[in-house]
């Protein structure tokens, strides 16, 4: 892990939420992202261009921040003294923010001298409803909160909120399929609803779902016990016995974060999986935007 090497930011990194923000490859190594230690959350990256990242947007913490791509640029504060502790954001195309914490969902306004305002979407919900794990937002339906109370469902772009009929548990992540969303719960499993507003629960060998990916059609499911893989056969237990706070899958890599337990990678569908850097929690990957040298000399690790 390089602390000190400020190259820029180049499309076939992966962004790695720890403590601060690093950027790499399982081949190359990872380096930081300028200075900060603030405990990351979640990521959103804007690829304004294809050649590098214009903005990434930090949940961290200590609040939301926007950094760019390169190590020698300070970043610059988003928050307000109402967003505080932020754990999940979403860009929109439409240049929109969406933050959300443990006050709930919110959105800004720009005041007079052009600094943030946060609105809470959910204050008017209990507390266990307000406090936001993960967002999911589709631009041409639902937009899905994963709260403490279960899944909060808004039909108007975020106006309006209400609970889904998932509310037994915790919901840790969320994740859009085609024609239907997945939701990852605490202790009740992995639901499955089409419309965000029911949901039914799918048969997994984890009751505890605290990260979800797809690779090549197969779910990938990452609980307190390690990583899940789906198959025809299937499901089939790998990696290490760790709670997986977050999994992410581009082509034949997929790296999982364990938390803690540090960076994880594998290049074989998930039949080996080595570590990589020396992280000791990691709360959120971002893919690369293109492939790299990563796809093909994973075997370098071992």
């Amino acid at each position: 892990m390089n602390r000190t090497n400020t190259a820029p930011m180049r499309p076939d990194d992966w962004v790695i939420g720890a403590l601060g923000v690093w950027m790499g490859t399982p081949t190359d190594g990872w380096r930081r992202l300028g200075p900060y230690t603030h405990v990351t959350n979640d990521l959103a990256i804007d690829w304004a261009r294809p050649d590098r990242a214009a903005n990434i947007y930090v949940a961290a913490g200590h609040g939301l921040w926007l950094a760019s791509g390169d190590p020698d640029v300070r970043w610059r504060q988003l928050h307000d003294e109402t967003l505080t502790e932020v754990t999940a954001v979403y860009q929109s195309p439409t240049a929109d923010v969406i933050a959300a914490g443990t006050y709930g969902v919110a959105r800004a306004t720009t005041d007079d001298i052009g600094m943030p305002r946060w609105c809470s979407q959910t204050e008017d919900h209990v507390p266990d409803e307000r406090f936001t794990n993960c967002l999911l937002i589709d631009e041409m339906g639902p937009w899905l909160a994963g709260t403490e109370a279960g899944v909060l469902v808004s039909d108007d772009g975020g106006l309006h909120w209400r609970l889904s009929d998932l509310s037994a548990s915790a919901v840790r992540s969320l994740l859009h399929r085609e024609d239907h969303w997945l939701a990852g719960t605490d202790t009740q499993g992995l639901w499955r609803s089409e419309d965000g507003h029911q949901w039914t629960a799918i048969e997994t060998p984890t009751r505890s779902v605290f990260s979800i990916a797809e690779s090549s059609g197969r779910l990938i499911l990452g609980g307190y016990d390690g990583i899940h893989v789906q198959s025809e056969e299937g499901w089939r237990r790998a990696g290490p016995r760790a709670l997986i706070r977050c999994l992410a899958a581009r082509e034949d890599v997929w790296l999982a974060g364990a938390d803690p337990g540090g960076l994880w990678c594998s290049s074989d569908e998930g039949v080996s999986w080595q570590q990589t850097g020396s992280f000791v929690s990691v709360h959120a990957i971002y893919p690369a935007q293109v492939s790299g040298s990563s796809v093909s000399a994973q075997e370098r690790l071992t």
